[in-house]
């Protein structure tokens, strides 16, 4: 006879395109972007350590807190690669619900509240929308909870926030990933915004939603924690019941001459009779504050509230540990008093808080409350916490308030300029902005192409035929005008001294050279206007092409996961955007000296231009256009400034931003700081703005007494 075992909690969630094996683990590193020093009079002390974490590599810069911009399944394996296994004590995450909701980017610029064009990649962020349906949701969140699971501590726990679009089948995939028996708790948050408009309709096809769900999960089933309170509430002093309908023999003693038949007494008769005890003891004080004849004047309610008020004061003044029980009249059971506790008990229904915070027109930004409880109660100071969709930061502002140390990644660059502002704006501890080395290889991998296809393809999408002879040049024609068109390797920053050798090159190509030249760049070189500006002021020749610098936007990856052969780019032409280059052009420095080897320095920003706008509404274009005119520095979110520029890593020791919500600020020009002499110094100034575009310039400032 053959026994078959049946296997125990075997039910899994199964999808047509669910991956059969975990993800592979790559190689990457970080690239540090810049170093933010928000407070450097506060840190003056730790900060020289802080910058020498550079050359002692990876074991120190771990102990840092870092802002990673790009995709979180690349942040993840980097994390991995970088010795960050086990290491996280707590993640939440907060990724799109598949909703089918619309988010975008709102800002205001003057009096007019603008709405920004989501990119491709800012749609997964700020709009619901998947293609394969809930398929390509369980896609996307698979792979990530897997590596999310590895970078957990044993006795870490990790917080999923959704809603009930997502929620049942996140709950079996967490199941699988993270095992059933470290299910925690369903947790049950209020949104925070009634649907008022709901009153306007007679039938309505469903019922307005009014929660979303956390589901919490931890590493090991051997996890404890402590009771988690509520900052919001407290509990007053009250009389409970002492009998328990728990049937407990053990627990049935003699108590104000009962003996129990069924049930058992809540503690054991030790502690029992002590308390019993007390409360004689209290009693007997009582009776000389108001004495028995006194009572009869009192009715039994106001007696009963009298003796409560009394019992607190006796208990508090014998230093608050005392416990009571008393057998009361017209009462089956004795009675214990529950002593009043400053945070209530928190069970698995979070209503006394809101999900949602609208402050910063961020869209789905969580609430600062419902993030220190869960941070405050399941993670200690000191701990590691994560937030690899990050949104507006609110895990990180938090995390920072409460003493934690903290990671967190987004997609979107409109993100992380908001979590950079609100981090600063907080008086944060220095923390780096990274993003990974080699960023656009690992995604052109990550979408399934391959590096040599990679110039052929932005070609297309940018409309371009691509030449046969120069596989990073093709060509394009826009009405009379045909326009040859370079696309930069990637990872590789355009510099001015290629683009000299470009634009030569286009005078004279094919016989009648080319009127203009297109530079589709990943990324630029400092300086990059300027540079190319002198270069061709100091040329020996003419220059006779125009040049168009432009930035390859990163949707481009998403595409390249659509496309199986290259006769589908053609599909795909001119569905992306590609937008002008931003021009930044600095103040000439000015210098003051205030003392012996002291000088002040004063630098600023004399231009900024934007020459796209991913604005939705052709009106407020025109109105953004207009207000430019007499506020050139209106579209800048966030400037910031290195005073001693290494050429390699960028230290932003001052940074001024615009203030979110209703506290919106005038972008200032200039700033200053006092400067030792006897240097030659290296101001680099970047400005990033409201699209998320930045960019880069900088002016020597030499303060030898020999120049």
């Amino acid at each position: 006879m053959e026994i078959t075992l049946r296997k125990k909690d075997s039910a899994r969630l199964v999808w047509d395109t669910k991956p059969r094996r975990a993800t592979n683990l790559w190689d990457i590193e970080f690239q540090t972007a810049e170093v933010v020093l928000p407070n450097p009079a506060r840190d003056q002390p730790t900060i020289q350590s802080f910058l020498n974490i550079f050359s002692n590599l990876e074991l120190q810069k771990n102990e840092v807190n870092r802002l990673i911009w790009g995709d979180n399944l690349l942040t993840m394996q980097a994390l991995l690669s970088s010795g960050y296994e086990g290491k996280i004590g707590l993640i939440y995450i907060d990724p799109p619900f598949w909703t089918n909701e619309d988010y975008y980017a709102r800002f205001e610029v003057g009096d007019t509240e603008i709405t920004k064009v989501p990119s491709i990649i800012e749609r997964l962020a700020y709009k619901d929308i998947w293609e394969g349906g809930i398929d390509s949701f369980l896609d996307m969140l698979y792979p990530r909870l897997q590596l999310m699971r590895r970078l957990l501590t044993s006795n870490g726990s990790i917080f999923l926030h959704l809603d009930y679009h997502i929620g049942h089948y996140a709950k079996l995939m967490m199941d699988e990933i993270f095992g059933i028996q470290n299910f925690r708790n369903e947790i049950v948050v209020k949104r925070g915004r009634k649907k008022g408009l709901m009153y306007q309709f007679e039938k309505v096809d469903r019922m307005h939603a009014s929660n979303d769900t956390i589901l919490w999960y931890t590493k090991s089933s051997d996890s404890k924690f402590k009771h988690p309170l509520s900052q919001t509430e407290n509990v007053e002093a009250k009389w409970m019941g002492f009998w328990s309908n728990v049937d407990r023999p053990t627990m049935r003693y003699e108590l104000f001459g009962m003996v129990l038949d069924r049930g058992q007494w809540k503690w054991k008769k030790e502690r029992a009779l002590k308390a019993v005890k007390n409360y004689y003891k209290f009693q007997s004080h009582f009776d000389l504050e108001i004495r028995p004849a006194e009572h009869q004047k009192l009715t039994k309610d106001q007696l009963e509230f009298m003796k409560n008020k009394s019992l607190l004061e006796y208990w508090r003044s014998n230093g608050q540990n005392l416990e009571f029980i008393r057998k009361r009249e017209g009462v089956k059971y004795p009675e214990y008093w529950v002593e009043p506790r400053e945070h209530k008990l928190i069970d698995n229904l979070w209503t006394d808080i809101e999900a949602y915070d609208y402050s910063s027109k961020y869209p789905t930004e969580k609430h600062k409350e419902l993030l220190e409880r869960i941070i405050t109660n399941f993670s200690n100071e000191g701990d590691l916490v994560a937030d690899f969709f990050a949104g507006s930061g609110t895990t990180l502002v938090v995390a920072e308030k409460l003493a934690r140390q903290w990671i967190g990644c987004d997609f979107s660059k409109v993100a992380i300029q908001v979590v950079r502002n609100r981090l600063v704006q907080n008086d944060s501890k220095p923390f780096f902005i990274e993003n990974i080395g080699n960023y656009q290889r690992q995604l052109v991998y990550l979408a399934g192409s391959h590096i040599y296809e990679i110039q052929s393809i932005v070609l297309k999408l940018y409309g371009a035929t691509p030449r046969k002879d120069y596989p990073d040049l093709g060509i394009r024609k826009i009405n009379e005008l045909t326009e040859l068109v370079y696309v930069s390797y990637p990872d590789r920053p355009v510099n001015a001294k290629k683009v000299e050798e470009l634009e030569e090159r286009a005078e004279r190509l094919d016989g009648t050279g080319y009127k203009q030249l297109v530079i589709l760049g990943w990324d630029y070189e400092y300086s990059y206007d300027e540079i190319l500006h002198e270069r061709e002021r100091l040329s020996k020749r003419k220059w006779h092409t125009k040049i168009i610098s432009k930035t390859i936007p990163t949707e481009v990856y998403e595409y390249l996961k659509k496309v199986k052969t290259m006769a589908d780019l053609d599909s795909l032409a001119g569905k992306i955007l590609f937008y002008d280059k931003p021009y930044l052009r600095l103040l000439k420095p000015e210098i003051q000296q205030v003392q012996l080897e002291k000088y002040q320095v004063t630098v600023g920003i004399e231009r900024f231009v934007v020459f796209d706008f991913p604005i939705e509404n052709e009106e407020d274009k025109k109105e953004v256009q207009e207000l430019l005119k007499d506020k050139p520095l209106a579209l800048i979110d966030y400037w910031a400034v290195d005073w001693n520029y290494d050429g390699i890593t960028f230290k932003s020791s001052w940074q001024a931003m615009r203030r979110m919500g209703r506290n919106l600020q005038p972008m200032p020009e200039s700033t200053s700081k006092e400067l030792e002499g006897g240097k030659l110094y290296t101001v680099a100034i970047r400005v990033v703005d409201i699209f998320g575009n930045d960019a880069s310039n900088m002016v020597n400032v030499d303060l030898r007494k020999d120049s």
